[in-house]
């Protein structure tokens, strides 16, 4: 390529001829390269996975059915043997593997990964029972990339799901090298918040930059946050501990979002559905209510007409016994008035005088003695029939008269 200052490249332009630079060095021919396996994954019959050591990475590919005979895993260290060369579609530079070598051992990374896994699970940070999520959230923390897809995706599924929703965004990277402190600060400012749920997000990318999320320290800023934690950090073939210690792990941002708030139109369904239950249940209860009243009328009116002859027959007993009472009543006073109007017949002094007696009265008093008269007393003598008047002129005891 010849260089002018003045003219403009296209990105074809670079791009070919850092291609032909790659492809023209000896040094990226057959080079043989030694590193630790990470995002290993398979599409269309090849084997795509990264090398990386402490400081760097590489891609390689593996084309074909040559990767049959070797089962590769992330944290394996091995040797491959290829050419350097320029993935030009996406600038990217790859090693074209040829040969591959298991190496013994495991990588750095997935050592440091197993070291800090058996810690924290030795403290008992994955076994704590996970914290409920609120079925209605009104303010849930975001933790990404305010320019990340996975900040769009969350914002427009909750936007569909569940309008009402308000989000705070914590603006952070997910990767590089302030990523780790970003992350920690706004753990940090969303602890001190009274949010309903927190999400953590990330969208896609290399496999490599999600070890920021294996970190212990991340892991424990997790672990410690007051509020319940939807981690959306991953895919479906990858977990990282952060999900571990998260109260729901999702495998994308938007099912985070989705695992956050419901679907107002499941939540219109559902009290349509009740509503429709307690018309139902109401109903019913009417109709239970008035047959139940139907036959308590009918009840209540056979038992009134069964009192009521009872009452009747009850009642014209009653009568009679008092009929015959009051009749056995007066007889009896009659017997007694009788018995009564003969005592009287005999103390009646009218009887006495007719049977021939007299009463003798001396100044209105009744005589009852001779004793009681003197010669010369005029007297009273009362007959049945009249009285006389008379004077004592003798005076006689029986015992002389006779």
């Amino acid at each position: 390529m010849d260089w002018n200052e003045e003219r403009v490249y296209t990105v074809s332009d670079i791009t070919f001829y850092i291609e032909n630079l790659f492809e023209g060095d000896p040094n990226l021919t057959d080079v043989t390269v030694a590193g630790e396996v990470i995002d290993c994954r398979t599409r269309n019959n090849h084997l795509f996975f990264s090398l990386k050591d402490d400081y760097a990475s590489i891609g390689c590919i593996l084309f074909g059915g040559a990767h049959m005979q070797v089962h590769l895993e992330s944290g394996q260290m091995v040797q491959v043997t290829g050419d350097v060369r320029v993935y030009a579609p996406r600038g990217q530079y790859r090693l074209l593997c040829k040969k591959l070598k298991l190496l013994s051992g495991r990588g750095a990374m997935f050592l440091k990964l197993k070291e800090t896994y058996e810690k924290l699970n030795r403290m008992g940070v994955f076994s704590r029972p996970k914290k409920k999520l609120p079925r209605f959230p009104s303010l849930i923390g975001v933790i990404t990339s305010r320019d990340s897809a996975a900040f769009q995706d969350i914002v427009r599924t909750i936007s569909e799901r569940f309008p009402f929703v308000k989000l705070v965004l914590y603006h952070t990277s997910v990767q590089g090298e302030s990523a780790k402190e970003e992350i920690l600060r706004a753990l940090s400012d969303a602890n001190l918040r009274e949010l309903d749920v927190v999400i953590i997000a990330r969208g896609g990318g290399a496999k490599e930059d999600l070890w920021l999320f294996n970190d212990e320290e991340v892991v424990m800023s997790v672990y410690e946050l007051r509020h319940p934690v939807i981690t959306g950090v991953g895919h479906q073939i990858d977990t990282v501990l952060v999900d571990l210690v998260a109260d729901v792990a999702a495998h994308t941002p938007t099912a985070a979002a989705q695992y956050a708030v419901p679907d107002i139109r499941d939540v219109m369904n559902g009290v349509q559905q009740s509503l429709g239950l307690c018309y139902s249940n109401v109903l019913r209860i009417l109709n239970n209510v008035r047959e139940h009243s139907e036959e308590l009328l009918l009840e209540m009116k056979g038992s009134v007409i069964e009192s009521l002859e009872d009452f009747r027959k009850l009642s014209q007993q009653r009568l009679e016994e008092m009929k015959s009472a009051i009749d056995r009543k007066i007889d009896s006073l009659n017997q007694r008035m009788e018995l009564l109007g003969a005592k009287l017949n005999l103390l009646d002094p009218i009887s006495e005088l007719k049977r021939g007696y007299v009463i003798v009265e001396k100044d209105g008093v009744r005589m009852v003695s001779k004793s009681q008269l003197s010669h010369g007393d005029v007297l009273v003598i009362r007959f049945h029939d009249g009285s006389v008047r008379v004077i004592v002129d003798e005076d006689r005891r029986y015992d002389e008269r006779a």
